[in-house]
């Protein structure tokens, strides 16, 4: 006779392994939970984190902006009523000096410390202050090199004081570097600058050579005008020359 095999009982069905298998889902489903509420909470501290950073940023910027317009005031007031900024007294000036330089200790990274950097500089100038002045400008080019509005303008400015301080050659260099920044608004202003630096140091072919490309580069600049009648001058001056150094004027 043949015995009629039972089939084996399906693992599957066994009320114990279910209970087994629910068990060990539960576990795995606890370790997620606490894997991802523990990556929650690092996003949330990591979000918090970078709100926190900007909120911050955004009250140091707001708190040097009242700085700034704090120290600038007296410069509109003078200008709405018709003043030039450079009537400022000294005290006024030394005011804003203190107020800008406060600017730039306490918040270096905020979205005026350019500006506030640039203005340092110029007040020092205004109070002829060239050796602060200078290394103003040149700090300010150190930390925002890559300021393309306020570059053009600090070079400009630095060259100025060191002409004051009798710096010529130096100021050569710095009127230079203006000229050969793309696109500079005050190319114009350098160039004519440079003019008179080859005028001052008997270098007429030099000036001319500034005055011409004004006129070529910058036909509408308020330097054209001058530099036009500077050509002119030149001109006439090495006209003069060969008659001034011939035998017949030698003889006289």
């Amino acid at each position: 006779m043949f015995k009629i095999r039972k089939p084996p009982k399906d693992s599957a069905t066994d009320p114990a392994h279910m209970v087994d298998s629910v068990g060990q889902a539960a576990r795995q489903a606890r370790a997620n939970i606490r894997w991802l509420l523990a990556g929650v909470a690092v996003a949330v501290i990591a979000a918090a984190a970078v709100g926190g950073f900007f909120w911050m940023r955004q009250q140091d910027d707001r708190a040097a902006a009242d700085l700034l317009h704090e120290a600038t005031r007296s410069v509109t007031e003078r200008s709405f009523m018709g003043g030039p900024p450079s009537a400022r007294k000294p005290e006024e000036l030394k005011k804003a000096v203190e107020t800008f330089q406060k600017i730039l200790t306490d918040f270096p990274r905020s979205s005026v410390a350019p500006q506030a950097g640039y203005l340092l500089g110029n007040a020092l100038s205004d109070l002829k202050d060239w050796d602060g002045a200078t290394k103003t400008y040149q700090d300010f080019l150190a930390r925002h090199g890559t300021h393309r509005a306020l570059v053009p303008l600090v070079y400009q400015r630095l060259a100025y004081a060191q002409l004051a301080q009798g710096k010529i050659e130096e100021a050569e260099k710095t009127l230079t570097a203006v000229a050969k920044i793309p696109g500079a608004p005050n190319k114009d202003q350098a160039l004519f600058e440079l003019g008179k630096i080859d005028e001052t140091l008997k270098r007429p072919e030099g000036a001319l050579a500034h005055y011409q490309e004004i006129m070529k580069d910058h036909p509408s600049s308020p330097f054209a005008a001058e530099a036009s009648v500077r050509i002119k001058t030149l001109d006439a001056r090495k006209a003069a020359a060969p008659l001034a150094e011939s035998p017949a004027a030698l003889s006289k």
